[in-house]
């Protein structure tokens, strides 16, 4: 399987949905990195099924001071 670039952000989020997070994150024995990833793929998911399709080459990523694409990893 071909590897896809992979992008870096920051979210800002109160301490206490954080901490809530990082609980149901360990109940479902995942890092928080991997659960936050379960959580955007089951929106996306949920979003196309309701709607339709992305299509993502119509989508510009918008760079900022706190992104950061990385390839290959």
């Amino acid at each position: 399987m071909a590897q896809k670039n992979k992008i870096t952000f920051s979210v800002r989020i109160d301490e206490d949905l954080y901490k809530k997070m990082l609980a149901v994150a360990d109940f479902d024995k995942r890092d928080i990195n991997n659960h936050m990833l379960h959580l955007i793929r089951t929106n996306v998911a949920y979003h196309e099924r309701i709607h339709g399709k992305i299509d993502i080459s119509k989508i510009t990523i918008p760079v900022d001071e706190n992104s950061e694409v990385s390839e290959n990893n």
